[in-house]
């Protein structure tokens, strides 16, 4: 477990830890006694999205005797930010569930695979998982009904106009524009996705494969699809690694998760080595490890001894994580990091090549919306956009992607 951290860092990985993670705390009176900052506690907790999971933790531990001397402010903090997101999280439910019988009734497949579903499986309680969004998969010939669907509902895909659905499916010549629609109503964002993964970052089986092995899981009293357990801890490992792990609550989201899940390890291994997301896998395994003393198989360990990479990647993301680094990296080091996380050279090299700035996005398709036949043309334009964008008369401009990480 994390120890040489600062104390703030080291007792908010202490109070976040899910149950039977790990053994008995015996480290944290000599935490305490380093006098962590609360504030700056309270501080980490809100940047990674883990208050609710500290706010239970500091209960947990005082119920056990242990003298926190959590200052009132901080206290009163803590539980006016969970109930908040308890709030939030039962408004989100209920969307969830309208959502569901409206792509029901119209025939649509749609898997929701993190936001309430994942809390609900991970964490057991509403309010425990702090996120922004709804995510929904559907087959790829189900995108165009579950659009049609939001959007009689209310739901636009703002400042854009939907010409067609080749900016999400791609076509025959070009990757897709953007990886999913990303709708809003009323401060409610929903994703539409049709794979886990991306171009760069292919993520197997797909969907319809995924629906068939699906389970359910009760969320506020209804019965939800989910995932199968091992295709969820396979997707929690993916999208964490996808983006650096810098963020605490994706660590929680996995931790909680493996916890949860009676795993057959070497199984799950071999078809993620399978997939060619084997290392992504190990990377979570090591990084929860690391920081949550789990107890990790012997299978589990000594593949982990094989695969040295998969070490260096978790402990440099650790790193990020206890130096407060809890701003979105870098594109660049993104793209470093998941490249040197594939399993494969030829993965490696498609990270970085779909990555390249030589392929046009959102942002081409805003400045001149296109239908899908015409998409090549933006191969042209892109090159005119970088062009203004270095001009001195510019202020640069984001590429289609976003500052925050809701998910």
């Amino acid at each position: 477990m994390v120890t040489d951290t600062p104390p703030e860092f080291e007792l908010l990985v202490r109070c976040v830890r899910p149950d039977g993670a790990v053994a008995a705390d015996d480290r944290l009176d000599a935490v305490l006694a380093r006098d962590p900052d609360w504030d700056r506690v309270l501080e980490l907790s809100r940047r990674h999205g883990v208050t609710p999971l500290l706010n239970r933790g500091v209960q947990k531990h005082e119920a056990s005797g242990t003298a926190l001397d959590v200052p009132e402010h901080v206290r009163s903090g803590l539980t006016d930010r969970t109930r908040s997101t308890a709030m939030q999280n039962i408004r989100f439910a209920s969307e969830l569930r309208e959502l569901l019988e409206a792509f029901e009734e119209r025939g649509v497949r749609a898997l929701p695979f993190k936001g309430p579903a994942l809390e609900a499986f991970a964490y057991g309680d509403v309010g425990m998982r702090a996120y922004g969004d709804l995510d929904v998969l559907v087959p790829r010939e189900d995108v165009t009904e579950a659009v049609d669907v939001l959007e009689t509902r209310g739901y636009e895909w703002e400042d854009v106009p939907r010409l067609d659905d080749s900016p999400i499916l791609g076509g025959p010549f070009t990757k897709p524009l953007v990886a999913e629609y990303e709708l809003q109503r009323d401060g409610t964002t929903v994703e539409v996705r049709w794979r886990i993964g991306d171009a760069d970052q292919p993520f197997a089986p797909d969907v319809e494969t995924l629906w068939e092995r699906r389970e359910t899981v009760a969320v506020a009293g209804y019965d939800v699809p989910v995932l199968a357990p091992e295709d969820r801890l396979r997707m929690l490992a993916f999208h964490g690694t996808k983006h650096k792990w810098h963020l605490l609550k994706w660590a929680c989201d996995f931790v909680a998760a493996v916890v949860a899940t009676d795993m057959d390890w070497p199984d799950l291994l071999d078809e993620a080595r399978q997939h060619g997301d084997g290392r992504r896998l190990l990377i979570g395994v090591s990084l929860i490890d690391r920081l949550f003393d789990v107890s990790v198989p012997d299978a589990v360990r000594t593949r982990l001894e094989a695969d040295p990479r998969a070490e260096r990647l978790a402990a440099a993301a650790i790193e990020e994580l206890y130096t407060e680094t809890t701003t979105r990296p870098e594109r660049r080091d993104r793209v470093a990091y998941t490249a040197r996380a594939t399993d494969s050279i030829g993965g490696s090299l498609r990270t970085v090549l779909y990555h390249s700035r030589a392929h046009p996005g959102l942002s081409e398709y805003r400045l001149l919306p296109l239908p899908g036949v015409f998409h090549p043309i933006y191969y042209l334009v892109l090159p005119i956009r970088h062009l203004v964008e270095r001009s001195p008369f510019s202020n640069g401009g984001a590429r289609g992607e976003g500052a925050v990480d809701r998910a």
